[in-house]
């Protein structure tokens, strides 16, 4: 059950959906603009680059967090408390990574928890993020991953303080693994869904390929991505596992409605001038990294109100929260759903 509730009137990110039943909407909305969180606070993991902590928009949301990447790629020399994500200019030996990392993990979790600032609206903007680091300028190891993974959940992890937040949700907007979810990742996702937490992650931009880890483990919420208007986005992985769609963005679309840009608002930083990092909330989220976190934002804005929702439940509720999504020859045995409250929800 979902409730209703009022806001100060503010320009939403067309992905809510909108206060103004008069006003048209996005065919891919999540429709959530109207749902206050219930009274249960939330804790999502970001795994990702790092948060950069000092956007307005995610004053209030975020919760102490860990470093989780290993030396020698860890350039700090080791893990720590210290979650944010590496310099702009940093290199990994020779490696040339875009300055996008940077701002990557802020933007994904101002998806989940945004406060509204900047205009940008979190799913439940009273969830709280627990961020954790996991790749930057150098990228991941599997065992950083599955460290990351087991330490959001509260279990112990050698040479890493306890962690006194559990997340209930874990967001992964990252793919790329092993074609086949490995043992060693099934089965900590397996004790993960097991403690009733949630996993959701990215398929990945691999423009029509199958999933690959960790989008393809058991158990976990595989997430694509489709447009404004309810089409897969031609760079979205497409394969019948794919458990929901949701709004990732991409090219501009064709006529004038409100939503034709096809980008989401997130929390990001640009530079000045004279090479300060200045925050700002744009519309340039583009990917299936950017339409998992929209997913974890609805799994915590359901637990909000029912802390005792098992992933077994979300996954046999789904058909009320998803509508048909457009289907396409690329994948014939495909049934696409796009997630959305696709009913006036209950007051």
């Amino acid at each position: 059950m979902v409730a209703s509730f009022a806001v100060n009137a503010q320009e939403l990110p067309w992905h809510l959906g909108s206060l103004n039943p008069s006003i048209p909407v996005a065919p891919a909305a999540l429709n959530t603009a109207s749902v206050k969180p219930g009274p249960h606070e939330v804790v999502v993991a970001v795994i990702d680059s790092g948060v950069l902590s000092t956007h307005p928009s995610l004053d209030g949301r975020l919760l102490p967090g860990y470093d989780m990447l290993s030396p020698p790629l860890n350039l700090r020399g080791a893990r720590s408390a210290d979650f944010s994500p590496d310099p702009r200019d940093a290199k990994c030996g020779e490696r040339v990574v875009s300055g996008a990392f940077r701002t990557h993990g802020t933007e994904v979790a101002s998806l989940i928890a945004g406060n509204g600032q900047d205009g940008v609206r979190g799913v439940n903007p009273n969830a709280k993020i627990l961020p954790i680091r996991l790749f930057g300028s150098c990228p991941m190891r599997r065992a950083d991953l599955l460290d990351a993974m087991s330490w959001a959940a509260g279990f112990s992890v050698e040479g890493v303080p306890l962690n006194p937040n559990p997340a209930r949700v874990i967001n992964l907007s990252f793919a790329g693994g092993k074609m086949t979810c490995g043992a060693d990742l099934q089965q900590l996702v397996d004790r993960l869904v097991k403690k009733n937490i949630f996993i959701v992650a990215a398929v990945g931009n691999t423009f029509g390929k199958k999933l690959s880890e960790p989008s393809n483990c058991d158990g976990v919420i595989s997430v694509g991505a489709v447009d404004a208007e309810n089409n897969i986005e031609s760079y979205s992985a497409l394969d019948a596992r794919t458990v929901i769609y949701a709004p990732g963005g991409g090219k501009v679309l064709d006529g004038n409605s409100p939503w034709h840009a096809n980008k989401l608002k997130v929390a990001s930083f640009d530079v000045d001038f004279k090479g300060d990092e200045m925050p700002l909330g744009v519309a340039r989220g583009v990917g299936t990294s950017y339409a998992a976190p929209l997913v974890s934002g609805f799994v915590s804005l359901l637990l909000s109100q029912r802390m005792d929702m098992r992933p077994d439940d979300f996954l046999n509720q789904l058909p009320k929260f998803s509508r048909s999504v457009k289907a396409t020859a690329k994948c014939a045995d495909c049934t696409p759903k796009g997630l959305g409250i696709t009913s006036a929800p209950s007051r």
